[in-house]
């Protein structure tokens, strides 16, 4: 999957529940990555991702080299397709925590995110666009019902 260089903690909390199932269908096709698109080039999307206490962003999917950088610590519950199985985790953000994912030849990553705490939470994603091909998604969400 990817390089953690950040000092995020996340636990696993459940396996056996999913997130909704309108989203997983929609999941693959769903590229907005954040709340608020930045900038874009032929080289690179930056996106914000703007989470006030109680807010989700949605099932997304993730098809392309990315980073974020957390700019407002919180607190965070997100789902997220591991093998074939939904998973939730529960993570903590300080400001500065960064994540790179060299998506390579893995599969995409369908993910959302809710801040579960009382403080807004933000980030800032840049998705590497030269750096690995779009893949085409499939219509379906893996894991999910056809």
């Amino acid at each position: 999957m990817g390089i953690q260089q950040t000092s995020e903690a996340t636990t696993p909390t459940v396996a056996h529940v999913g997130p909704p199932a309108g989203e997983v269908e929609k999941a693959p096709l769903n590229r907005e990555v954040g709340t608020r698109l930045l900038f874009e080039n032929s080289a690179v999307r930056v996106w914000e991702v703007h989470l006030e206490p109680g807010d989700r962003a949605p099932l997304h999917c993730h098809a392309v080299d990315y980073f974020w950088t957390c700019t407002e610590a919180g607190t965070a519950l997100q789902w997220q397709l591991t093998g074939g199985v939904w998973e939730q985790h529960s993570h903590s953000y300080a400001v500065g925590d960064t994540q790179y994912f060299d998506r390579g030849k893995g599969s995409p990553v369908l993910h959302d995110l809710h801040n579960d705490g009382d403080t807004t939470l933000r980030f800032v994603t840049v998705e590497l666009l030269g750096r690995a091909p779009q893949r085409t998604p499939s219509s379906t969400a893996p894991g999910a019902t056809p």
